[in-house]
């Protein structure tokens, strides 16, 4: 089907066609559909994530949707469509939430400061490495989103695309962007 026809078609048609591998209807879709994801976004992005962070979330949704929808349902897609984005939404709102008692997962166990003790003679020495690493878990702290930070310890970790994908309950594309928002933030953070 040519563009101009596609422009034409409803929601439910240009679903089909998209389940049927037309890229352009996909395309289509998500041109509908983004200005209520930005909008979305934009009510949550005063939580501590960024908005991107929520539109990509929102897009996840929007094709989740694509692939779930069923018209038998008597639903429309766009009611559909809605739903799904809002409910990915929600996940990483709550996943964020989750994440209030992070700061007390990041201290440094009396094992780790008895092995710097031994290892290291001159306190002065030792009380530098320490305030190093602190500072640069704070900096990555307030430069990255939550999903970045989880996706940085993923990937550190040794942990494929795939695997990556699956924990965080996003796609390989998801977990690509995020790993490059990190590399450019990480680049332009050590340039300042």
């Amino acid at each position: 089907m040519k563009k101009q026809a596609l422009s034409k078609c409803s929601d439910e048609e240009l679903v089909q066609d998209a389940k049927n591998g037309n890229t352009d209807a996909l395309a289509l879709l998500i041109t509908r559909f983004l200005p209520v994801i930005r909008k979305k976004a934009g009510q949550y992005s005063s939580v501590g994530l960024e908005q991107d962070d929520f539109v990509q979330e929102g897009l996840i949704g929007l094709f989740q949707a694509v692939k779930r929808y069923d018209a038998d349902r008597k639903a429309s897609f766009k009611t559909f469509a809605t739903i799904c984005i809002l409910s990915k939404m929600n996940g990483i709102f709550a996943e964020l939430l989750e994440q209030k008692h992070l700061p007390l997962n990041n201290y440094l166990p009396i094992d780790d400061l008895q092995t710097l003790l031994q290892d290291s003679l001159d306190p002065l020495e030792m009380y530098l490495r320490l305030e190093e690493q602190q500072l640069r878990q704070q900096k990555i702290e307030t430069l990255l989103s939550g999903l970045e930070q989880e996706t940085l310890t993923l990937y550190l970790s040794g942990h494929s695309y795939e695997e990556m994908a699956e924990q965080l309950h996003c796609t390989t594309k998801a977990v690509d962007n995020a790993l490059q928002r990190v590399r450019r933030k990480l680049r332009d953070s050590l340039k300042n």
